[in-house]
Parts: C-alpha cells; sequence; structure tokens
C-alpha cells in the first residue's frame, strides 16, 4: 500500500461557522469519527437517537451512520472531528453513538490531534493510542445500551406476550435488529424463545385458575394454532395441559 492510498484510510477535520448549519449524512457515513466540541452546540439525530453535545463534550459517530446534524452557536460554532476508516479492534462495526466521558489522561492524547491535524506517522500512531484506551468506555456505553434494551422489551414482555418483537422494538424506540443482537450478546437468546416462556407462563395461570378451553387459552396468549401452543409449552414444561391441570387439581 502507498503512502496515498494510506492516508485517503484518515480524515482530520476543524470546522467554524456562524449561526445554524445543517448537514444531512442520511447516506451514511464511510469513516468512524471521534469529534471534540470547542464552541456552540451541536444535535445529531440518527433514526430515534438524539445526541446533544455541549461545549468541551466528546462524542463519537460510527462508521455507516445515517444521521442529520445540527451545530447551533450565538456567535460561532466550533469543533473538530478525526475520521478513520479501520477500528484497532473485532468491532469493525464500530460501537453506539455517543458522547465520550473522558478525563485529562484521555484528552492527552485528543489534544495534540486536535491543536495539529497533520497527517503523518506520528500522529496517526496517537490516534491509534486514544482510539485503545477508548475502547474500554465505548464498550462500557455499548452493553449498558443493550443491557437496557434487553430490559425494556422483558418488561413490555411480561405485561404483553402477544405483540410481536417488531412491535416491542417500536414500543422501546429501537430497531427490531438491536434487539434481537441485544438479547444475543446479553442473554444468548432469540427474544421470540423468551416470548413463548411469557406466554406459556400466562397460558399456565389460566390452565390452572380457569376452566377454558386450551383453544381458548391458545387464542388468549397468542399461539397460531392448539398444536402449536402444546408443543411449545411441551418444550417448555415438560408437561401437556392436561396434566398442568391435574397437577392444580384441576
Amino acid at each position: 500500500m502507498n503512502d496515498t492510498i494510506f492516508f485517503k484510510n484518515f480524515n482530520f477535520n476543524d470546522y467554524e461557522f456562524s449561526g445554524v448549519n445543517h448537514r444531512d449524512n442520511s447516506r451514511g457515513i464511510d469513516m468512524h469519527f471521534i469529534g471534540y466540541m470547542k464552541q456552540g452546540k451541536g444535535i445529531i439525530i440518527s433514526g430515534n437517537n438524539r445526541l446533544e453535545i455541549l461545549e468541551n463534550e466528546m462524542f463519537y459517530i460510527p462508521k455507516g451512520c445515517k444521521y442529520h446534524s445540527y451545530w447551533i452557536g450565538e456567535n460561532i460554532v466550533k469543533f473538530d472531528s478525526i475520521g478513520f476508516k479501520y477500528f484497532p479492534a473485532n468491532n469493525q462495526n464500530g460501537y453506539i453513538l455517543q458522547k465520550i466521558d473522558y478525563d485529562n489522561n484521555l484528552f492527552d492524547y485528543y489534544k495534540p490531534l486536535s491543536e495539529c491535524k497533520k497527517l503523518n506517522t506520528k500522529s496517526i500512531g496517537i490516534l491509534y493510542t486514544l482510539l485503545y484506551k477508548l475502547q474500554s468506555i465505548l464498550t462500557k456505553a455499548q452493553n449498558n445500551k443493550e443491557e437496557q434494551i434487553v430490559e425494556n422489551v422483558m418488561k413490555e414482555m411480561q405485561k404483553n406476550p402477544l405483540q410481536t418483537i417488531s412491535a416491542y422494538a417500536q414500543i422501546c424506540d429501537v430497531s427490531e435488529t438491536s434487539v434481537y443482537n441485544s438479547f444475543k450478546k446479553v442473554l444468548n437468546k432469540n427474544p421470540n424463545r423468551l416470548r413463548q416462556e411469557f406466554a406459556c407462563q400466562k397460558a399456565i395461570d389460566l390452565l390452572i385458575t380457569t376452566d377454558h378451553s386450551v383453544e381458548t387459552i391458545c387464542t388468549m396468549t397468542g399461539f397460531s394454532s392448539s398444536s402449536y401452543f402444546r408443543k411449545v409449552l411441551f418444550s417448555i414444561t415438560e408437561k401437556t395441559p392436561s396434566q398442568i391441570r391435574n397437577n392444580y387439581g384441576m
């Protein structure tokens, strides 16, 4: 790889303008960006996510992110960004759009990049040292976000196990893909399976507290057919509806 191709993988920018500036990146960006708000305020809107960046705050925008940004200041708006195409980690898709909770030690690595945006082996070396130190912060935010998604969706499942995963995602203001990915990472479980478990628990409650027919309970708990309901119930409890009722003297 020659120098020209190599340096095209990086993009150091300094922005300064007055008033309000809107940028449309709804097609997605081809780099990851670490930025720092020097003056004014920034608002990044990506899908259902809204990130507000104030002065002296650092932020991260993942590669491929589709968003609109608004940069607002009473006088002058100033911010800079450091772009790079490849993350020094297995997670090449990047992490979530987020503000970066940094300390002085971490900012010591960003400061020389912010003050002197020359692309050379020294600045790129500093950048990757910064990214290495940032990984734990970005990963923690990613994990917290995924755990929160799982917790919120499970609460909705408990309240109403009849919804689709798409409906739970909409209620919780996240994408359906995020729900599947979060359940896989946090619980190593398919959310549909968990929804079935909640539905079966509701069905068990109905079996032992009412004299409704299996077909009626099947409809009340959202199963497509009584045969499918019996199959799922047995896979979870190793009991048939009749055995569950007999165990409770129904």
